[in-house]
């Protein structure tokens, strides 16, 4: 217990003064009388000549004396420590970034401990005290705003669940600030870790990743750590590059082991769920290793690295890199066309092969057909001014000097590119199947269509090239070149395929709406604009299916947040803040409760006085 105030406690010499009273011999007025026989108890008090008596015991002076000792002691505002919030307004944030999944000594991850202190909090409010509560990850998301419901308070807690995504308390700590700054004898309470990450890096765990969190003196920031030992291998790291030889790619990946013991570490790497490379690493305390793979398959796909290893942290024990399929798209070429031709020679990453109107399509990715028929309904193909397609199209007549109005740019084809200054002589009506959509549309006819019927993709240009100016632009090239890659099915950057945890995705759909399971067997809907939907609920590692759409991984890849060690405290521009491990105390005023003790003993002191004239 302390005192805000003790110099009020000088006011005790007022009890000085209420002893002096009693001790006080009562002047009488002498007076003659006939006899003395009735004033014998008088003459006995008469017998003392001081001026002070000795003193009595005295309940009254008892009881007086107690409420000038109680009401000094409010004055001076006594503190006493509790695990119950602070009096006024608390907002306490709940870090569940992916170090809060960690498991310690006890089985329990670090956010069931956090979640059981914030709700022991709740559960020390008093009739004029209120929270909020802020969940603190990739983002902030206010869970209860300020709110004297422990119900309610409690419900929000409830609701925070662990993400595998890095965070930064820097921005919840700015919202609280603001939140408490708008309240009478507020303040903020974290519970985490300590480990943060500034938002436009990723150091090792920082102590003064919070210097910047807080923007006033005036706003008390109290910390409460949760864990208790560091005991993780995690890999930080992972990207792939094309390899010298030819046809191949190499894996790079970083592993680094955060506890204090040497440990021996079984890696698989699979591509494709095959397995391709195993190997087992000793690892010193404290120490990282980078791991090469190297004649990787060219053929692409997904690559999980995934160690055999038992540590706190479990989502950092894997980690995913789409690997773009490195081999040269090999396309089929029907057509005399030297502008077509020699756009599409002139591309690395396409291997193009003139062959006959016939001849078999099943050694080529993709074909690109100008002006004759579609032989193999089976093959994806680009068809450039074509002779009617059965069911597919059919034409309806032609159209003479169109001007390009709109491009669906949203579309992997119409990918950064510009046609508006492209002059085409006259194109071809046509009709299409329902699953081609148009992508180029002049005078309110389509002049390009693209489409998937779930075995195979068509783009199909309505116009001869010999007719428009279109080989001549800088956007002939790009535009095979989107084509021919959407044509076999590699469209997706590979930057879009692999992501760490907590970064949007951006994925292509021709539907107004995608469904995506996550690796928790959840399903989130979501819209799409324009030909591209933006997922953002990455919050947990793994792979990520989408319904009639290319599937994407995430990993955590955070050095931050798989170094599990505690913090003993946290740094804000108001100073340090410690924090007991796993533990917290505040203070609270109770000058109410000693007013209350007063008035008690002011009524007994009444019924007292009262008693003792009555008798």
């Amino acid at each position: 217990m302390r005192l805000l105030v003790p110099g009020a406690l000088w006011w005790l010499l007022l009890a000085a003064i209420i002893v002096f009273f009693y001790l006080l011999k009562l002047r009488r007025k002498r007076t003659l009388v006939p006899s003395v026989l009735l004033w014998s108890k008088a003459l006995e008090e008469l017998e003392a000549n001081v001026p002070l008596k000795k003193l009595r015991r005295s309940l009254l002076m008892l009881l007086q004396l107690i409420v000038l000792a109680a009401l000094v002691f409010a004055l001076a505002r006594p503190l006493v420590t509790t695990r119950a919030l602070a009096s006024g307004s608390t907002i306490i944030i709940i870090d569940s970034t992916a170090s809060m999944n960690a498991v310690d000594e006890d089985g329990r991850s670090r956010l069931d401990r956090a979640k059981d202190l914030a709700r022991e909090m709740i559960g020390g409010l008093s009739g004029n005290d209120k929270a909020a509560i802020i969940e603190s990850s990739s983002r902030v998301t206010v869970r209860c705003p300020l709110s004297f419901d422990h119900a309610e308070l409690a419900a929000a807690i409830a609701e925070i669940y662990g993400t595998d995504a890095p965070g930064d308390l820097a921005d919840a700590l700015r919202l609280a600030e603001q939140t408490a700054r708008t309240e009478r004898d507020a303040g903020v309470v974290v519970i985490s870790d300590g480990g943060v990450v500034t938002q436009d890096t990723q150091p090792a765990r920082s102590d003064s990743a919070l210097r910047v969190a807080q923007s006033t003196h005036d706003v008390p920031v109290r910390f409460v750590r949760v864990g208790r030992r560091s005991d993780n291998v995690g890999i930080v790291a992972m990207n792939s590059r094309d390899s010298s030889e030819g046809g191949k790619r190499e894996l790079f990946a970083s592993i680094a082991n955060f506890s204090h013991l040497k440990r021996s570490i079984g890696c698989e790497l699979k591509l494709e769920d095959k397995l391709i490379d195993a190997r087992t690493i000793e690892l010193e305390p404290n120490e990282r290793r980078a791991l090469v793979f190297d004649s990787i398959p060219g053929a692409g796909g997904l690559a999980e690295l995934k160690l055999d290893v038992d540590d706190d942290l479990a989502s950092d024990n894997f980690a995913y890199c789409y690997m773009p399929n490195s081999r040269p798209i090999r396309v089929g070429v029907v057509s005399n066309n030297p502008f077509l031709i020699e756009a599409l020679t002139a591309n690395d990453s396409v291997a193009a092969t003139k062959v006959s109107s016939g001849e078999s399509a099943s050694q080529f990715d993709c074909m690109v057909i100008d002006q004759a028929p579609l032989a193999d309904s089976a093959v994806s193909a680009l068809l450039i001014s074509p002779p009617d397609a059965g069911d597919l199209w059919k034409s309806r007549g032609e159209h003479a000097t169109p001007e390009v109005l709109s491009v669906a740019h949203s579309h992997p084809v119409d990918s950064s590119l510009s046609l508006a200054d492209v002059h085409v002589e006259s194109f071809t009506m046509r009709e299409t199947v329902s699953w081609l959509r148009p992508l180029v549309t002049a005078n309110g006819e389509p002049t390009i269509w693209a489409g998937d019927d779930g075995h195979r993709r068509i783009v199909l240009i309505g116009f001869d090239l010999a007719h428009s100016d279109l080989p001549l632009k800088v956007e002939f090239p790009i535009l095979l070149a989107n084509t021919v890659s959407w044509l076999a099915h590699r469209e997706s950057p590979a930057a879009e395929r692999s992501v760490r945890a907590g970064q949007p995705v951006s994925i292509s759909s021709e539907t107004s709406g995608l469904t995506i399971t996550t690796p928790d067997s959840q399903t989130k809907d979501i819209a799409a604009s324009n030909g591209t939907a933006v997922f953002g609920e990455t919050l947990r590692a793994g792979v990520y299916e989408v319904k009639n759409g290319a599937s994407f991984a995430v990993s955590l890849l955070s050095e931050a947040e798989s170094n599990t060690l505690p913090r003993d405290s946290i740094k804000t521009r108001s100073g340090e803040s410690n924090g007991q491990p796993e533990g917290f105390s505040s203070e609270r005023e109770i000058w109410r409760w000693i007013a209350l003790f007063v008035l008690v003993i002011l009524m007994l002191e009444w019924w007292v006085y009262h008693r003792r004239v009555a008798t």
